[in-house]
């Protein structure tokens, strides 16, 4: 009956423990910006060059000439048609803080078992999962815990670091003294 209870405590200590947040990422979106272009005036000039270029390869060499170009032309657009090889798409694990809010928000860093036992560290991967960019704003560890450089791993979350949608960067805490 007393192992009973006592391995019932447990479980409720340990439920609570893993609820319990190790700190926080807060963060923002960007501003949306206006991105520049030469849009429809490059292509016009473009369009206005080639048919130069044209009209004086017909006037000099003849029609040769525009049957060499024509045929290479449609060699060109039957390889950027083909398809080489399918495409490779990596797939990350999953993140232990995601922002998803697209508004901003606040992540939460869960509970991990390394932050207590051995080298007391543990590196977070923070992923943007929105559509939009999103600004870190503030990282805040829990009471007793210390963020440092996270060795080997790229890019280090930093205040002010803007995360394009479903980018990741990682961040390690360190357990100085938290309470378990």
């Amino acid at each position: 009956m007393r192992q009973g209870v006592l391995a019932a405590a447990a479980g409720v200590i340990a439920q609570s423990a893993s609820a319990q947040s190790m700190g926080t990422v807060a963060y923002s979106p960007l501003a949306s910006q206006s991105v520049p272009t030469l849009s429809e005036w490059a292509l016009i000039a473009m369009a206005a060059v080639l048919t130069a270029c044209a009209y004086r390869t017909m006037k000099r060499q003849g029609h040769a000439a525009l049957k060499v170009l024509a045929a290479g032309l449609l060699a060109c657009a039957a390889f950027v048609g083909a398809q080489w090889s399918a495409p490779a798409l990596a797939v990350m694990g999953p993140a232990e803080v995601v922002l998803d809010q697209a508004a901003g928000g606040i992540g939460h860093l869960p509970h991990k078992t390394a932050l207590f036992f051995g080298d007391r560290f543990y590196v977070y991967t923070v992923q943007n999962t929105t559509s939009q960019p999103q600004r870190i704003t503030a990282l805040t560890p829990a009471t007793g815990g210390q963020f440092k450089v996270p060795t080997g791993y790229s890019p280090q979350c930093t205040v002010g670091l803007i995360l394009q949608a479903n980018e990741v960067c990682y961040l390690r805490l360190y357990n100085a003294s938290m309470p378990s």
